[in-house]
């Protein structure tokens, strides 16, 4: 049975991964003549005109010759219609390429992923809406919080693998990503989110310290606790260089042969067979993008791709995008080697609302403290204004905690929450598509799970539809699981970061 010449070449597509073809058409017009180009597995370069049903070539060796239908048929070994007359694009010029793997969003995930993917040995193409480290999203800065500590054992049994990827891929790029610091937690003694962090750890048998106000102001003087409280201490836990982070993963994958296409717009993403389709305005032009697969990993702008993909309104899982902010305050002269990162661990207030901060890290003299922000929704695309109200009760804690700091914001810098319904993550294939997976809904506590959530894209993009075999995998990540019956208890330990 033929088949229209633009299906025909979306198949032929799927071929072989060293097939590049583009295709020329009158906008609007159905695809009764333009050219066709092929590049074949051996190299060799051939367009084709098409007048109708008429198919003429010329090769870029000497003695193609024409070439009629019986030859394109061959070369592509697919059926050709003899009257096509599917559209390919409205736009005057459709370039096709062809990947293995397309990685929609630059973020610390896709970053992650395409650098797992390529490592691989699959052909994978990295596209980003902006530039690669860019600040309107969640994966930007100078620092982000990495740590074991945490109520849920799906999270905390994931972190000493997060811990080994992070050294992994800074040992082999030489970029320094990550710095041992230790982390305290602040609370209550009968505060339920550190007794479970105190439970859980005790648990998987990884080391901690509880330290009473008199102990704690013994070896950490820069932190004023209220009365009666505790704080856990941890080793293992630190800084991410958030910014630096992303950068490194994307050079690491274009290294390994992954291609990165940065100002370039994800326009659709339509499961077509097995494989992939994609429009993507900004590369080239506007582009046709064929591929065995696409990992959708684009933070706060991953809703648009689940409503379209039937994910939101199938599963009831909404996304909801929130406005954070950081604030910078200078730290006194005589109090600057006290938050020094060799002395200063990170440190989080875990009574809601969470406050939470770094030492002296990203520049001279001053340190970064945060508070969690639960507000409304807003769009990702629009403009983003400094709360002075939440400002200020950043100052305010900074006064009575830390001791030394000056309580005056220097300078506020802003960044997105990308929530899920529960607070836990959604990485998952898609239920009736699973050449599509989906990574979204980090709930602001993410980043340092980069590394772990690319390495599992990988290994789902590897594995058979139903295989959830890399250790990597936690059920908690399921879509099904806002289906009645399977919903998850809402997660009980947000604190950033």
């Amino acid at each position: 049975m033929s088949r229209p010449l633009s299906a025909a070449l979306s198949a032929s597509a799927r071929l072989s991964s060293k097939n590049s073809i583009y295709a020329r058409a009158s906008a609007g017009s159905a695809f009764r003549s333009g050219r066709v180009g092929v590049i074949d597995s051996s190299g060799l370069k051939l367009t084709y005109t098409i007048r109708g049903c008429s198919i003429h070539g010329r090769g870029e060796k000497r003695g193609i010759g024409r070439l009629g239908d019986w030859a394109i048929t061959s070369l592509l070994n697919l059926p050709i219609s003899q009257s096509p007359n599917t559209p390919i694009s409205q736009s005057p010029e459709v370039l096709m390429e062809r990947f293995d793997v397309v990685v929609i969003g630059a973020g610390g995930m896709g970053a992650a992923a395409a650098y797992y993917l390529a490592r691989d040995g699959r052909r994978a193409l990295l596209v980003e809406q902006f530039t690669v480290g860019h600040s309107r999203g969640s994966s930007h800065g100078g620092s982000r919080i990495i740590r074991h500590s945490y109520v849920e054992r799906e999270y905390a049994t994931l972190a000493p693998h997060a811990f080994a990827l992070w050294r992994q891929v800074q040992a082999e790029s030489g970029a320094r990503l990550l710095a041992d610091t230790g982390g305290l937690d602040f609370a209550p003694p009968d505060y339920p989110t550190l007794l479970g962090r105190l439970e859980t750890l005790g648990a998987l048998g990884l080391p901690y310290r509880l330290y009473a106000q008199d102990e704690l102001r013994h070896d950490f003087p820069q932190f004023r606790l209220p009365a009666g409280w505790l704080a856990l201490y941890q080793t293992d836990a630190g800084v991410l260089s958030a910014t630096r982070c992303v950068e490194t993963l994307a050079g690491q994958a274009v290294r390994r042969g992954a291609t990165v296409w940065e100002n370039s717009r994800v326009l659709s993403v339509q499961p077509d067979g097995a494989g992939v389709r994609m429009e993507i305005d900004g590369h080239a032009g506007r582009q046709i993008v064929l591929a065995d697969q696409a990992v959708l990993t684009a933070g706060p702008w991953a809703g648009r791709f689940l409503d379209e993909l039937g994910i939101t309104a199938a599963y009831a899982a909404p996304l909801r995008v929130t406005h954070q902010q950081l604030v910078y305050m200078e730290v006194a002269q005589a109090a600057r080697p006290l938050f020094a990162a060799d002395r200063c661990p990170v440190y989080i207030g875990l009574p809601m609302p969470y406050f939470y901060g770094f030492p002296i890290w990203e520049r001279p003299g001053q340190l970064k403290v945060g508070r969690e922000m639960d507000g409304p929704a807003i769009d990702p695309d629009g403009e983003r204004s400094v709360d002075a109200d939440a400002v200020a009760e950043v100052e305010a804690w900074v006064a009575e905690t830390l001791v030394g700091v000056i309580p005056k914001a220097v300078s506020v810098e802003k960044c997105l929450y990308t929530l899920s319904p529960d607070g836990h993550f959604l990485i998952d294939r898609h239920p009736q598509h699973p050449q599509v997976l989906i990574a979204a809904g980090f709930s602001g506590r993410g980043f340092k799970f980069v590394v772990t959530t690319g390495r599992l894209l990988a290994d789902l993009a590897a594995s058979a539809p139903g295989d959830y075999s890399s250790p990597l995998w936690r059920e908690t990540f399921r879509l099904d699981r806002f289906v009645s019956g399977k919903k998850l208890s809402p997660s009980v330990d947000t604190a950033n970061l």
